[in-house]
């Protein structure tokens, strides 16, 4: 049988854990293609996830967007579109971003037209590997060169063993019903004949070892979504609040060998470093600069009272220390006026 060197995924194959990527690198499977995105309307929620875990397993990642379009602009559209999915999904410049050209076949002139304004507009995006897949039919109707050996091509024969289809391409979808253990339903996959869709990093990413506060920063704001807890092991959810959110700290609470926040009201939430930070810089934090957010004023005393002017939003402020004022912080500028020390009006620059 033809190898399995490549499987691609979509939201009808669910979420891939990590579990089905390692069952599937038993059988020789070197790479994936996660479906990101179709026409303008579609974008594949599982995208992320499965990207995800199919680079901690080991494996090289790429995606694809399925074509809608029929005009130049409407190929433009559709390329925005699958490189913002691209980048939210988390594929790197190295990820080939394929367009999946099976819906509308309105000849060589038109095609060719169309499918490069795509090429052409994803790589504008900021992603410079693409190619095309379609099907066997449709490979004298479109150009699949790319550095002289473009296209993925499917062509699923009865009885595939032994045969070497489409040896000049990139690679040969031979089947879409696949079965591996441990995994949901049936795959496409593909035989490759080059390396272009091996570029990403596999080396297996481990997890990094979450940090908890051992202090109490006083105030923190959320990096993610936080809950709320009326109990210190988070089995009695309250409520959640968004990414951004400031929380005044009350108490810093040993639970194993972790902590746990301990809010004025009672309630706990996380204080892993992952999920929040400390709102104000610390003294000895080495902070050098920071930019305005929204805009900062600057002052003649450490408790803010007195204004000396107003600098614009994006205005970097060189540091030359940071002071301690209460539960909070200033950072006292070079010339002797102050700014506040909260990152959420002054982010961090180095």
């Amino acid at each position: 049988m033809p190898r399995l060197d490549m499987v691609d995924t979509s939201n009808n194959n669910g979420t891939m854990t990590v579990a089905n990527w390692r069952s599937m690198k038993k059988y020789g499977v070197r790479a994936m293609v996660a479906k990101l995105s179709e026409g303008i309307f579609f974008t594949d929620q599982t995208a992320k996830t499965s990207i995800r875990n199919a680079v901690v397993s080991g494996l090289h990642v790429n995606g694809y967007h399925f074509a809608r379009f029929t005009t130049v602009a409407g190929a433009k559209a559709e390329a925005q579109m699958a490189a913002r999915s691209a980048f939210n999904a988390g594929l790197g410049k190295d990820a080939v971003i394929v367009l999946d050209f099976e819906a509308t076949n309105l000849g060589w002139s038109r095609n060719s037209a169309n499918i490069k304004a795509w090429v052409a507009e994803v790589k504008r995006m900021g992603y410079p590997k693409t190619d095309v897949y379609t099907m066997g039919s449709w490979t004298n109707s479109m150009p699949l060169n790319n550095a002289g050996r473009g296209g993925w091509i499917a062509n699923y024969p009865s009885n595939p063993a032994g045969l070497k289809f489409y040896g000049s391409y990139m690679g040969w979808q031979w089947t879409s019903t696949h079965k591996f253990p441990g995994c949901y339903g049936g795959f496409d996959v593909s035989q490759m004949y080059s390396s272009y869709y091996y570029g990403t990093a596999t080396k297996a990413i481990k997890p990094k070892k979450a940090i908890y506060y051992r202090y109490n920063p006083k105030m923190i704001y959320a990096r993610t979504t936080i809950n709320r807890y009326k109990d210190v092991a988070f089995k009695q959810k309250v409520d959640s609040f968004p990414a951004g959110t400031v929380f005044a700290i009350a108490k810093v609470i040993i639970y194993g060998k972790i902590t746990r926040f301990q809010l004025a009201n009672g309630y706990y939430i996380t204080s892993n470093l992952a999920n929040v930070n400390r709102l104000y810089y610390a003294v000895n934090g080495g902070v050098k600069q920071v930019k305005s957010v929204r805009g900062s004023h600057r002052y003649k005393d450490v408790s803010l009272h007195h204004v000396v002017d107003w600098q614009p939003a994006g205005t970097h402020f060189d540091v030359a220390k940071v002071v301690k004022y209460g539960d909070t912080s200033r950072i006292r500028l070079a010339n002797g006026m102050f700014i506040s020390g909260n990152k959420k009006i002054n982010g961090f620059v180095k």
